[in-house]
């Protein structure tokens, strides 16, 4: 045993301590942060306003109205026939101690009819790359040059995309449809200056036509790309521009806004994303492919639930809210195509270190060996 009990012990009560009393100031921002919650609802324009002059000297990310009174909370609509789909994506790395540096992305995928023609499918695609190798330069001169530069996480983000847009539109002949897709709706590596850039400009490209496509059968298909236990704070970091107070006590979080007002099953009002950081990423979509959204409670969880603004109408936010409270019922708590997604998608220990020999068989085969590292040695004998 590494852990010192008796002498971790001792710490405890003075943490516990602490964070009760942060607790205690917390109830005090809540109940200040609904205030500016309902003024906010009382005149929009008005909030909206406070919150533009307070984004003008911030990086951070804010939250504007968008058309609904943003204090209204929304009991779910009654359930009707669709077809839910779920993408959720896996990767590995590329192992710079290999003998051939490569990566897997491994997209799992549910296609799940509730009450419409067609059948089942659970399945995933794997794919092994890269396609090519990088030109010197291309890493825009940073550290993490050669395979980080690829962007796994972001090729695996958008493989994801792609794979349930795809679905989307095919089952959209048979009815209505609901996509949803696992955590951001924009993936935040599309300006990580650690992908080489012709590789983001190539995939934010490809999500781009991959959306406009879909956003053509719009009025089949509502899309959700579902952040649970978010820690965004765009909404309360608004309410403190408009109450002109932040600080200790403030709450950080969006989710605890929104769980002393929603419901279990009920959303919030819908927003506008306004973010710093996203900025840069939202520039390379047009208008109507940028990022509505609203707050989702189902238990005690409020996840955050992303949508682009050609899907966010009426007809489509009822169709995805109806169908996130029946997918989370059907799953304790959590939409079951997510879950079912990342049972196909997942890549086990296991799996990884039987790719890991499948790689060095084959490189050895072709007469490629991997360089000898001293202190790679010594962890994979890992004796005293």
């Amino acid at each position: 045993m590494t852990l010192r009990m008796e002498k971790a012990l001792g710490q405890l009560p003075d943490v516990v301590e602490r964070y009760a009393r942060e607790v205690a100031t917390l109830d005090k921002g809540l109940a200040a942060a609904r205030e500016a919650l309902a003024a906010w609802g009382r005149d929009a324009e008005e909030g909206d306003r406070a919150v533009i002059a307070a984004m003008a000297n911030s990086p951070e990310p804010y939250a504007l109205s968008c058309g609904e009174p943003v204090d209204a909370t929304y009991p779910a609509p009654p359930f009707a026939p669709c077809t839910v789909i779920g993408s959720d994506g896996s990767s590995i790395e590329p192992d710079r101690f290999a003998a051939v540096p490569c990566y897997v992305l491994n997209t799992g995928f549910v296609v799940l009819p509730y009450g419409v023609p067609g059948e089942a499918v659970l399945d995933s695609k794997p794919v092994i790359g890269p396609e090519e190798t990088l030109d010197e330069g291309e890493d825009d001169g940073n550290e993490g040059s050669g395979p980080a530069a690829w962007g796994v996480n972001l090729r695996r983000d958008v493989s994801e995309f792609v794979t349930g847009a795809r679905l989307a539109v095919e089952r959209a002949v048979n009815g209505d449809v609901v996509l949803l897709l696992d955590g951001t709706f924009f993936p935040w590596d599309l300006d990580s200056r650690t992908v080489a850039e012709h590789t983001r400009r190539d995939l934010a490209s490809r999500l781009g036509d991959e959306l406009e496509l879909l956003s053509f059968s719009a009025e089949r298909v509502s899309v959700g790309a579902y952040v649970s236990g978010t820690r965004s704070g765009d909404v309360a970091r608004s309410l403190g521009a408009i109450a002109a107070r932040t600080g200790p006590g403030w709450p950080a979080s969006d989710a605890l806004v929104f769980s002393r007002l929603l419901g279990d099953g009920e959303r919030s009002a819908l927003f506008r994303a306004q973010s710093g950081r996203r900025a840069t990423v939202e520039e390379l979509f047009p208008a109507h492919q940028q990022v509505r959204f609203f707050y989702f409670r189902s238990g005690e969880d409020v996840a955050r639930v992303e949508l682009p603004a050609w899907a966010a109408s009426p007809a489509g936010v009822a169709r995805l809210h109806a169908a996130l409270v029946d997918q989370c019922r059907r799953c304790g708590g959590y939409p079951r195509a997510l879950q079912e997604a990342h049972e196909q998608a997942v890549i086990t220990m296991g799996d990884r270190a039987q790719f890991s020999r499948l790689l060095e068989g084959e490189a050895s085969r072709q007469g490629l060996r991997a360089g000898s590292n001293g202190k790679h040695a010594s962890k994979k004998r890992r004796a005293i």
